[in-house]
């Protein structure tokens, strides 16, 4: 018969059998991931991305304002709301039930028959926010934007910290 040979509690399994991770192989592979973490942070830059989309969501929302002012002036040959007001989105209008709502909300009129909300600015604050006002030569919507500074200049209006559009960009100015 063969000899049996049993393993003592204290013997020692070879280097090349043991499993986990060193702590030196754990430096380094915190190390290697801190070097791609800061990598993609400086490349892609998220503070940046999120003021890009907001100004983005600034744009599409200011185009459908005045895609609605538009409507109800073709409709009602009248300009929505009291003429010479500057409205703000993040100033409710006494009577109003809602900011973004369409009947009225922070524009005081009824608008429902043209979009189901008014848009509200991303960050909708003392700095960011949606004006809005018309007299009986034209209207004007702007707002700031916090990437697309060039659009502010390059937008013909009377402001260059804002970004206007309408059919008289003189109205407003802050």
């Amino acid at each position: 018969m063969g000899t049996r040979t049993t393993a003592n509690k204290f013997s020692r399994t070879p280097a090349f059998c043991q499993k986990g991770l060193t702590l030196v192989e754990l430096v380094f592979v915190m190390a290697l991931f801190l070097i791609i973490i800061t990598m993609v942070t400086v490349l892609i830059n998220p503070m940046e991305q999120i003021r890009k989309g907001h100004d983005d969501k600034r744009i599409s929302d200011i185009l459908l304002l005045d895609r609605v002012i538009g409507e109800f002036l073709l409709d009602n040959k009248r300009y929505p709301d009291q003429s010479n007001i500057i409205r703000k989105s993040n100033v409710l209008p006494a009577g109003s039930s809602d900011l973004s709502s369409s009947n009225p909300g922070w524009i005081y009129e009824n608008l429902s028959s043209y979009t189901e909300k008014l848009p509200i600015d991303p960050v909708n604050d003392e700095n960011y926010f949606y004006s809005y006002i018309h007299d009986e030569t034209g209207y004007e919507i702007s707002t700031k934007f916090e990437y697309y500074k060039d659009k502010m200049e390059d937008d013909n209006g009377n402001d260059d910290l804002l970004y206007e559009i309408g059919t008289n960009l003189n109205l407003i100015s802050r």
